[in-house]
């Protein structure tokens, strides 16, 4: 049953009270919350509540309660600047707790859910007579603990978060405000408003800046303009006699969370705003303003790397598909910062099969068997720059020797002590694809340009990967020219020469796809010459791939186009091996380079 209670302190108590709450919105037109929301705070004046208990109040937490917040870590509160504003009561931390843990306020004031806080970090832009950037950070001198069942960091919105609102099919109640805040107006003597004991909750639709702006600019008392770091949401739809006073946010809501409604759990519900502003609560030609969340991310990690203990946001990245191979084999876990500024210290749980061992193979990662199907890394090497993503090294060892096959693996990475704001993507996947790429090799000469004392002729080499999964990676074709043959590099652009050795990278050949690169060569016009080429790669050939190729070189064929042209620059080097003179290496890996193949709520 909802518990509303009308104030009755004695009236000094009751103006302080009221004083330090009029400026800030509560609920109106909602009912008890869901018991499943756990993120919640309510913040709490220190000498109201000590002063109220010494007078014998019956709730003191609840006499002394004047706005809300948000759970984000063990050490860190969202609320708003307005909430804590400098100069007054509440903007001293010394005077500042946070209640965490629980919907009533009917509390003692003696409770350990009761939090100290230890210092508050208002944005520098906040503007009170607009409520631009309205957002505050409070550090906590002890920590909560989001473990518990009935504590939880918040999941804060993303800008495509925020897309994803704009882009819903309709925004009828598409949004919840929460608070402690005034639930009614309508006392019987009319001596003032009634105050919610238990937290409330109530849906609202959502409305687009541009209309928010236009309901503003027809309706509002004053000049307010709806910058893009807020957000507005309201109930133009309420029943007149359910609630007579509409649908809204209102006083002591303020700092309190707007969240977007999802069918899982309520706490990973995104946080889209911070009730701001509005005017008359419930009236439904004047949206509520709330401060936009996702806009102040950037923020949110600067202040709290500053202050130690930093919020960030990991996630696993997209799996590249490489991690290939046979018995042992090196595969990567890409860890995806999508902050903006550098994050490490931080662990990964790896689910696998039994058959499955891994283990570290880079500076800065250890990694040990939690379990015969699950592994825990830790992570303290170089940070991970934002909006960046780096690819961990591993090796796995499949014990059952598959060739054939995949496992997906379920990867977890995690900021301790709750750090990571938007902890809904911190799981992703990553693919071990056992077994070698079946590469199909075939080689021929394709054209023929004769000439007097020297004939130039091209081999294109051809390679297939016939396999359905497994990438060829680092592919190569290599071979030993005859000393009738010289190499022309221009004609070769994917090939390096040296002691009569040419190798000519192809790099990866994902499955199903083909790759080739072109070897040019001189003799003299009568030269018949048989080249073979052999395959290689980094990751191994399945049995039944073509090794190698032989190669008949006849230059006094006729059927042959003639090949374009291209000028001959590089002479065959002697048979002591390497150039002569710098310019010409220069010049090759010139040619190497350009021609690689195969590739705010205030009332």
């Amino acid at each position: 049953m909802i518990q509303r209670l009308i104030i009755t302190l004695t009236f000094l108590l009751a103006s302080q009270l009221l004083a330090a709450q009029e400026a800030q919105p509560k609920i109106i037109g909602g009912e008890d919350a869901n018991s499943q929301w756990h993120t919640l705070v309510a913040l709490i004046q220190k000498p109201l509540k000590e002063q109220a208990a010494a007078g014998g109040a019956q709730y003191p937490v609840f006499q002394a309660q004047f706005c809300g917040g948000t759970l984000l870590s063990e050490n860190w509160v969202m609320t708003a600047a307005h909430c804590v504003e400098s100069g007054t009561t509440s903007g001293n931390p010394a005077n500042l707790e946070v209640l965490v843990g629980t919907h009533s306020l009917a509390g003692s004031p003696n409770s350990e859910l009761l939090l100290q806080v230890q210092s508050i970090h208002r944005h520098p832009g906040y503007n009170a007579s607009t409520s631009r950037n309205d957002i505050a950070l409070l550090r906590l001198a002890e920590p909560a603990n989001p473990s518990l069942s009935d504590q939880a960091s918040a999941v804060l919105a993303l800008p495509e978060t925020d897309t994803e609102l704009e882009d819903a099919e309709s925004y009828d109640e598409i949004l919840t405000a929460l608070g402690w805040g005034v639930v009614s107006y309508n006392t019987p003597d009319r001596t003032g408003p009634i105050y919610a004991l238990d937290l409330q909750e109530v849906n609202l639709d959502f409305v687009t800046n541009e209309n928010c702006q236009d309901l503003y600019t027809a309706n509002a008392p004053g000049q307010d303009p709806i910058f893009s770091t807020m957000i507005c949401a309201y109930e133009p739809d309420f029943d007149d006699g359910e609630d007579p006073f509409g649908e809204d946010s209102c006083q002591a809501d303020s700092g309190g969370p707007l969240f977007l409604n999802g069918s899982g759990p309520r706490d990973d519900n995104p946080q889209f705003g911070i009730t701001s502003f509005g005017y008359e609560c419930g009236d439904f030609t004047l949206p509520g303003v709330y401060t936009r969340v996702s806009q102040f991310l950037g923020w949110i990690e600067q202040v709290t790397s500053f202050n130690g203990i930093e919020m960030r946001n990991l996630t696993i990245g997209d799996d590249d598909g490489q991690n290939q191979g046979i018995n042992n084999f090196p595969i990567t876990i890409p860890v995806e910062n999508t902050g903006t500024l550098s994050a490490t210290g931080f662990s990964l749980t790896i689910q696998h099969s039994k058959d499955i061992t891994l283990s570290a193979s880079q500076a800065g990662l250890e990694c040990a068997a939690a379990s015969s199907t699950l592994t825990e890394c830790t992570y303290t090497g170089s940070a991970i720059a934002g909006g960046s993503t780096t690819a961990l090294s591993l090796n796995a060892d499949d014990n059952g020797g598959r060739s054939t096959g995949s496992e997906a693996m379920p990867v977890t990475v995690t900021l301790d002590k709750h750090r990571d704001y938007h902890r809904l993507d911190d799981s992703g996947t990553v693919t071990l694809y056992f077994g070698e790429p079946l590469l199909q090799f075939s080689a021929e000469a394709v054209c023929l340009t004769p000439g007097a004392s020297s004939s130039q002729m091209r081999v294109e080499a051809t390679l297939n990967n016939t396999s359905t999964q497994i990438d060829s990676l680092g592919t190569q074709v290599s071979g030993t020219l005859p000393e009738t043959l010289t190499l022309v590099g221009n004609a070769s652009p994917a090939c390096d020469f040296d002691s009569g050795d040419v190798v000519c990278e192809l790099g990866e050949i994902e499955a199903g796809e083909e790759g080739s690169t072109t070897i040019g060569v001189t003799a003299d016009p009568e030269t018949m010459e048989t080249l073979t080429l052999a395959l290689g790669n980094d990751n191994g050939l399945a049995v039944g791939s073509s090794l190698s190729v032989d190669v008949e070189l006849d230059f006094t064929r006729e059927d042959l186009e003639e090949c374009p042209v291209i000028p001959t620059t590089t002479a065959r080097p002697t048979s002591g091996g390497g150039s002569s003179g710098g310019g010409g290496a220069f010049q090759l890996l010139t040619l190497l380079l350009l021609g690689w193949t195969g590739l705010a709520r205030r009332r």
